[in-house]
């Protein structure tokens, strides 16, 4: 699928229309064909108050795409044979008291988010889940972010949850295991020899990063901050829509997110794993890595050894996305059938970033997506109303609850309609057909250029029983009310 100057044009069009559309204060963009950079471009500003513009040169924090690295580091050493994907977290770093069964994690469930550990490692630290992440001043100490031990939630391998903390492990196990600093190892074994010359995990500020900002809270963030009885301080807009954040460190050595990098060096990493991991871990290595490891249905989204795995646009893609407090939002997406890849740098903390890298990605594969038609099938519209919350798991749980909470699914006028407790859905949408060869694949007719996917769950008898919807989710059916109905 070449890449060429038209191609260039309608990408650069699309960017600049979705950057107005969306008031995003600046993003830097570029795509990869094979082993070249064909299309890069900075749009907005890297700081609204001085006038200075977007750059793809200017330094991101690109969030947790530092994970697929730090995996990749941690793969080096199971083709080195100094480490295995059964190693027990317990034999590598045994200062750490786990509450629950610590000792049946292993490497494997840090690197596929199924530890059974969840975003904040004591319960009575859910009011405060960000103090478990960042920090004012520079903290590289690991074990300091567990003063009291790590609640395992739910049984190891059982369930999906996206941990943070499983990745400060695993940086931790990898850094002993090479008796240097996780910035270290992945300075020696990914920065340099890919020549990515402007990046670095040390997360300090930098005169070439871009400065970042996010929107003021919405209603679910100060509802959510009333429940807990945390203040939410109102701030001041830079331009009557965004806020300047500050630069806050990542605790823990920064193994979970802390990197700064370039479009230009990103494009250097993206063509490595173009390139199955070239140089840095062997062929098979990588496939495996990007092979589902923890999937539950084969159509929706799963996770790879650091990797998240979708379909986007009827394609087949890997990759990651990162968000920093403050505000910075990256996104890198690779389809390694057309040998191409899209990165995406916003200085901005918002879910319209997703919307506009969505909006980028069909211009970039030139993709039209048809609009969502159809009833579902009357079986599916008898059965499936009712009210689901998310499987046990009260720490495992904090990202389902803050985004969505409960859902209801209500038969209204002949259709099927979803409503969540919080969240874009709050406000209802349509269910429709998503595959003629299953009535329980169904979309969400919401206002996302690519509708969100939802699988309906049956027991031997053909009732309804849960859901799984995208990131993983799993929610059983309960015969309570949902009071906001």
């Amino acid at each position: 699928m070449p890449f060429t100057t038209v191609d260039a044009r309608r990408v650069s069009e699309a960017a600049r229309r979705a950057v107005e559309d969306l008031q995003i204060p600046g993003v830097a963009i570029g795509v990869v064909d094979g082993e070249d950079l064909a299309y890069s471009e900075g749009l907005g500003h890297a700081d609204i108050e001085s006038g200075r513009r977007q750059d793809p040169a200017l330094r991101q924090r690109i969030g947790s795409i530092t994970k697929t690295m730090v995996g990749l580091c941690a793969m080096a050493l199971v083709d080195e044979g100094r480490l295995t994907l059964d190693d027990r977290v317990v034999d590598h770093i045994p200062e750490v008291t786990f509450h629950g069964d610590g000792g049946a994690i292993n490497v494997r469930h840090l690197l596929t988010h199924t530890s059974g550990i969840g975003e904040v490692a004591m319960p009575e630290e859910m009011k405060d889940s960000g103090a478990t992440l960042w920090s004012d001043t520079p903290d590289k100490d690991v074990l300091g972010l567990f003063p009291k031990g790590i609640t395992v939630d739910v049984p190891p391998g059982s369930k999906w949850a996206y941990a943070n903390l499983g990745f400060a492990l695993l940086g931790e196990i990898v850094a002993r295991a090479e008796r240097q600093s996780i910035a270290e190892v992945l300075d020696r074994r990914v920065f340099k020899p890919l020549g990515m010359t402007c990046t670095d995990l040390l997360d300090e500020p930098h005169p070439d990063l871009t400065t970042p900002y996010h929107t003021p809270p919405n209603d679910d963030a100060r509802e959510i901050a009333a429940r807990s009885g945390t203040p939410i301080e109102d701030e001041p807009t830079i331009d009557g829509r965004n806020i300047k954040g500050r630069f806050q460190y990542i605790r823990g050595g920064g193994a979970a997110g802390a990197v700064q990098s370039t479009v230009p060096d990103m494009a250097r990493y993206a063509s490595a794993l173009l390139r199955q991991g070239e140089g840095i871990v062997r062929p098979q290595t990588f496939t495996e890595m990007t092979s589902a490891q923890y999937e539950l249905d084969p159509r929706m989204e799963s996770w790879g050894l650091s990797f998240q795995r979708f379909e986007r646009f009827g394609r087949r893609m890997f990759g990651h996305g990162g968000g920093v407090a403050g505000g910075w939002n990256s996104m890198l997406l690779i389809d390694p059938d057309a040998d191409l890849a899209l990165i995406v740098h916003a200085n901005l903390a918002s879910e319209d970033v997703g919307r506009f890298t969505s909006r980028v990605l069909a211009a970039v594969l030139d993709v039209r997506p048809a609009p969502l038609a159809g009833d579902v099938a009357p079986d599916v519209l008898a059965s499936a109303p009712g009210v689901y919350e998310a499987v046990p798991g009260v720490l495992t749980n904090f990202r389902v609850m803050g985004g969505m909470g409960r859902i209801q699914i209500k038969a209204e006028d002949g259709a099927l309609v979803l409503r969540s407790r919080r969240g874009p859905w709050k406000t209802g949408v349509r269910l429709r057909p998503g595959d003629p060869a299953d009535a329980g694949y169904l979309r969400l007719e919401d206002d996302a250029l690519e509708p969100s996917r939802m699988v309906l769950i049956r027991d031997g008898d053909g009732r309804v029983t849960g859901l799984q919807l995208d990131r993983l989710v799993r929610m059983t059916r309960t015969d309570q009310v949902a009071p906001w109905a």
